[in-house]
């Protein structure tokens, strides 16, 4: 598969499915616990659904996906995906629009969950991080877009019509990538499905010392990530009294740094080597990690530190994302599939782990964002030292 740019805008379409999923509803919440006469705190809980569907489908679709082909599963999963949406779209009670979202999230799931393998099966492990970075810079416009597209269709229709969009975003979004996306996965490379079969390729990959260790660097590194988002809107607005409708531009600096991270990682990767540019690109959230621990010693330090240290802590992932992916996919034979399954669901697991450790360490302080944030940081640069010391090197195919 060439990289085209027909080919990166499609599969960055698809990768950022669920950032509109999860983004594009968020201005509605408290519209939608109105209209449905509920708690917005189970409005809220709609999204820890789509979460936990959407990672534990993941182990499932992978490993079908390896059976299967990858557009038999990116096909069925975005027209669940649209099922799900439309069906939120006639939520007439809360039951409905909770088991919506969860039919969103499973087909959001089967979609994620081919995207890097679509992008490495016939790939080089450099060639993949390369593209995986233009997937990544085409995908960080989706959180930026999302709920300015929601605040405009609640404005100018009803929350239901948000839900609209993205069926037909899944819609069209299927017509794209029949267009322009080929099968990638020959039939004499697939991998026969049953369930157990399924479970020994998972046990068989966690025993793999590098495929584990990057997996584990990649899922810490994302909890980190995930802690800033849960914990950033009180820091910001209620700690610094920042405008809510500056919030999003605070926000939205952290993934223009992704993207610019992004872009150099695409310019430089085959000419340097992914594992090269990792090894130099984490040691900044690393600092990051550092400056933040030291802000904690602080009573009331300037915002623009801790805006300073999340965007150091955050833009680095448009290399490492793909850069920890390629490290895993290296070690992983013709399990693709499985292997960015499992990298899938671990990142939302511990990302789900970090936003509940900050809500359980909340004392009305910035402190344990940093704190959770900084312990993800140095917790995933310790085993990526260990990995890449103790396993096979990568070798550049």
């Amino acid at each position: 598969m060439k990289l085209t740019l027909p080919v990166i805008l499609v599969l960055g379409l698809l990768a950022g499915l669920t950032p509109f999923a999860i983004d594009a509803y968020l201005p509605s919440i408290p519209t939608i616990a109105s209209s449905l006469n509920t708690d917005i705190g189970l409005v809220q809980l709609t999204l820890s659904i789509y979460l936990i569907v959407f990672a534990l489908f993941q182990l499932v679709f992978g490993p079908i996906s390896d059976a299967l082909g990858r557009r038999r599963v990116v096909v069925g999963g975005l027209l669940v995906f649209a099922f799900g949406s439309f069906f939120c779209a006639l939520s007439q009670s809360y039951d409905m629009l909770l088991t919506g979202r969860a039919i969103q999230a499973f087909g959001g799931a089967a979609v994620a969950v081919c995207v890097p393998a679509l992008v490495k099966d016939g790939m080089s492990i450099n060639q993949f991080a390369k593209a995986m970075s233009l997937v990544m810079l085409v995908m960080a416009l989706a959180p930026l877009a999302a709920p300015i597209i929601g605040g405009a269709i609640l404005t100018l229709l009803d929350w239901h019509y948000i839900f609209v969009f993205l069926g037909l975003l899944a819609l069209s979004a299927i017509g794209l990538f029949l267009r322009v996306i080929p099968e990638t996965l020959p039939v004499e490379n697939r991998s026969p499905f049953s369930f157990m079969k399924a479970i020994r390729n998972y046990i068989t990959l966690l025993k793999n010392p590098s495929v584990l260790g990057y997996i584990v660097v990649a899922a810490f590194y994302f909890g980190g990530m995930m802690s800033f988002i849960t914990g950033a809107s009180f820091v910001y607005i209620e700690i610094y009294d920042v405008d809510p409708a500056h919030f999003g531009f605070l926000v939205g600096l952290n993934v223009i740094s992704m993207m610019i991270a992004s872009t150099i990682n695409s310019r430089y990767v085959e000419k340097l080597g992914t594992e090269t540019l990792s090894k130099y690109a984490i040691y900044v959230p690393i600092f990051a990690s550092v400056m933040m621990l030291v802000i904690c010693l602080f009573d009331r330090p300037p915002l623009w530190t801790i805006i300073v240290a999340s965007i150091m802590y955050m833009g680095p992932m448009g290399i490492l994302g793909s850069g920890f992916m390629a490290g895993a996919l290296k070690h992983a034979g013709n399990h693709n599939g499985s292997v960015t399954a499992l990298a899938g669901t671990s990142r939302f697991a511990f990302g789900a782990l970090g936003g509940t450790v900050i809500s359980l360490l909340h004392n009305g302080t910035f402190i344990p964002m940093l704190v959770t944030i900084a312990t993800c940081g140095v917790i995933s640069f310790v085993v990526f030292q260990v990995t890449i010391r103790y396993t096979k090197p990568m070798l550049e195919q």
